[in-house]
């Protein structure tokens, strides 16, 4: 039987330029009336990046769905895979607007499964990084962004991104999994408990 190659997604490329081009409109005033020029070599590596990187989370946490014991983590798995889903689709439609492609997706590699290697504590603190690294990365890209469309667009997501990690917040407080962080001496506080 023959070997199995990898299999790996085309990015997205531009022509090499042939020296400076300056910018001549700023971009915001003519895409508020429709007007929407190509994507930029900064906006389109970063929603290729951010598509596929929401896009692992939604397989991780549909994998992370099916092997979760506590029914509210498995909820919040599964509600993941919607948002997180609806916002890949969100970059690859814009990426596919200027014809580059897309990152492939990640739900193949999923096994049929229900035995979870990790605990349900470990899952939750991954989801936990990996909406707090989107939120991140949204900011990053919503920064270097100059089209009012992908603006809009990551506003949305970025609103996905707080939603899911509400839901993680609540379920990691529920289950005494959330370690609090050290913190600075509140003076207030020592100040109204002194004894007189």
């Amino acid at each position: 039987m023959a070997e199995q190659q990898p299999k790996f997604s085309a990015v997205p490329t531009i022509p090499t330029p042939q020296g400076a081009e300056f910018t001549e409109t700023t971009g915001f005033i003519s895409n508020l009336v429709g007007d929407k020029r190509p994507l930029n070599s900064s906006e389109i590596s970063n929603l290729f990046f951010n598509s596929k990187k929401t896009g692992f989370i939604r397989s991780l946490s549909l994998a992370f769905s099916q092997v979760a014991k506590q029914e509210d983590v498995r909820e919040f798995m599964l509600k993941n895979v919607k948002l997180a889903g609806k916002d890949a689709d969100s970059f690859n439609h814009i990426l596919e607007q200027d014809h580059l492609p897309i990152p492939e997706k990640w739900d193949v590699d999923i096994t049929s499964s229900t035995v979870s290697p990790f605990s349900d504590k470990l899952m939750m603190f991954h989801a936990a990084l990996l909406v707090n690294t989107a939120l991140s990365y949204y900011g990053a890209s919503l920064g270097a962004s100059l089209r009012t469309d992908i603006i809009l667009n990551y506003r949305k997501v970025f609103n996905h991104a707080m939603q899911a990690g509400g839901l993680c917040y609540n379920i990691l407080v529920k289950h005494g999994w959330l370690e609090k962080l050290p913190e600075t001496i509140d003076r207030e506080s020592l100040a109204k408990s002194t004894k007189k």
